[in-house]
């Protein structure tokens, strides 16, 4: 049989099983991810035509490339200290900042939706391999897969991308708002996200292809994963240490250039919590173990066991919510920082204060977009993860498992490993910007900012929680297992 009679099979109308319920939910994803990460650049665009004095990147970074005449006019503008075209440059690198910083969640969303496509592929492809399947026909179904998954989520998300665009024109920055010239990133950036999206897909589900590539029966078995090691514990805290004591010490860097400070600023900030995702797993599964010595319900103990079985899986479920408690503590000092920089008889257009309210008003925009990143995240891998056990449940409820008890253990199995999160991302944020903001971070103002960003993306992921369970009430208890 051809690989593309095969493929064909597998995606026949009319067929509908958790392969299928999983590979939707990663389009989803997909989607989410590219509409997001899409609106963001195409802030930066905006930003970036605004610096620009004819309006285009190879002017900005090259004056000999301006057009005749703009470079003049826009000296001039500079000249003219109530115009905020002087801050136009630094809205752009904090404009770049925020988009690297969201690119983390976008990366890891989209691994996340390929790695649930793939959970159910690799069983379905062990079975193949095992019929007389080559490795060549399995490596082309699941590259089909995963394009098709990936290039289908990508294409919604542009949509989705235009979609949000009038919205963001609502915004006002630098005193007015965005035009669609300004946030259109143009066909080229669409059609590289497309192909990063879909190269991110090929790879991650490729990976997973090894597996089924050597060994069939190696997929086809339930194994045992080992715990993460202590040594991640101990090389986050150091990291995290040599950041506060430069950040502490910020004359060890005063001999640098500006382009340089702001360089290894934006590096002390996001090399600790890139090292979040090297550390979060392991306090999620040091966390499960001290719940599961002495568990208060059999629906706790069935949720710190599940956590113990794949703990990495319970930290990529809510590892998005990591970057949005980041972002909280950043966005809580720079409105303190709009504040104290407003002193009374300041006009309302004066630069300094509208690039100031500016960076609060950018920070909160970032906030909501890693706070919606990390809701799907959640909710689309609970509910994968729902799915994919859906024979566990029906054995559990046939057993005499209350269907309340399920709901419980998995409420808690996301709210175990979701509160750990919080608190780890928090205290690191916070001992991050002490050193710098330390006056501002005991304003109420800021504080309330920092308890209420953290409060409401915490209630985003718990919905995608709750949807989750939504999608475990469609599991019957009368189901069959596939191997019956």
């Amino acid at each position: 049989m051809t690989t593309l009679r095969l493929w064909r099979l597998f995606h026949r109308p009319g067929r509908r099983d958790a392969a299928g319920r999983t590979a939707t939910l990663a389009t989803v994803a997909f989607a989410a991810a590219a509409a997001i990460f899409l609106t963001v650049l195409g802030g930066v665009h905006a930003f970036i035509r605004r610096a620009s004095p004819d309006r285009t990147l190879g002017c900005l970074l090259d004056e000999r490339a301006c057009a005749p005449g703009a470079l003049e006019a826009w000296l001039h503008r500079l000249a003219d200290p109530h115009d905020p075209a002087q801050y136009a440059a630094t809205y752009v690198l904090f404009a770049a900042f925020a988009c690297v910083l969201l690119v983390v969640p976008f990366v890891a969303l989209a691994g996340s939706a390929a790695r649930l496509a793939a959970s159910r592929r690799d069983q379905r492809l062990a079975a193949l391999r095992l019929a007389g399947a080559t490795r060549a026909q399995v490596t082309a179904l699941t590259a089909l897969d995963a394009a098709g998954q990936a290039l289908t989520g990508a294409l919604i998300g542009i949509v989705g991308y235009v979609v949000l665009m009038p919205a963001i024109m609502l915004l006002n920055f630098q005193n007015e708002p965005f035009t669609a010239a300004q946030l259109w990133v143009g066909v080229p950036a669409l059609l590289a996200t497309v192909a990063g999206v879909t190269v991110l897909a090929l790879v991650s589900a490729l990976a997973a292809l090894r597996r089924v590539a050597i060994t069939p029966l190696g997929v086809a078995a339930r194994q045992t994963r080992p715990l993460p090691a202590r040594w991640r514990a101990l090389v986050f805290v150091t990291v995290l240490g040599v950041a506060v004591f430069a950040l502490a010490n910020m004359q060890l860097f005063a001999g640098l250039s500006d382009a340089m400070v702001y360089v290894v600023l934006f590096a002390m900030f996001a090399l600790p919590f890139a090292l979040v995702n090297l550390v979060g797993a392991w306090v999620v599964a040091a966390r499960a173990r001290a719940k599961a010595r002495r568990p208060k319900d059999a629906a706790t103990m069935l949720a710190m066991r599940r956590i113990l079985d794949d703990p990495k899986r319970a930290w990529r479920n809510v590892s998005g919510i990591a970057l949005a408690v980041f972002v909280a503590g950043i966005t809580s000092a720079t409105g303190g920082i709009a504040a104290m920089a407003a002193p009374e008889g300041t006009a309302a257009d004066d630069p300094m204060l509208v690039f100031t309210r500016d960076i609060g008003t950018g920070g909160l925009l970032t906030l909501a977009f890693a706070g919606v990143l990390a809701a799907v995240s959640c909710g689309v891998m609970q509910a994968g993860s729902v799915i994919e056990q859906a024979d566990e449940y029906r054995m559990l409820m046939l057993e005499g498992t209350d269907a309340r008890t399920l709901d419980r253990a998995r409420f808690v199995e996301v709210l175990t490993p979701l509160a750990t999160v919080v608190v780890v991302a928090g205290a690191c944020s916070l001992l991050l910007m002490w050193p710098l903001f330390a006056q501002l971070m005991t304003q109420p103002g800021s504080i309330v900012m920092f308890v209420g960003g953290v409060a409401a993306c915490f209630a985003l992921v718990m919905v995608g929680a709750l949807a989750a369970n939504r999608v475990a009430a469609g599991i019957s208890v009368t189901g069959l297992r596939r191997d019956d």
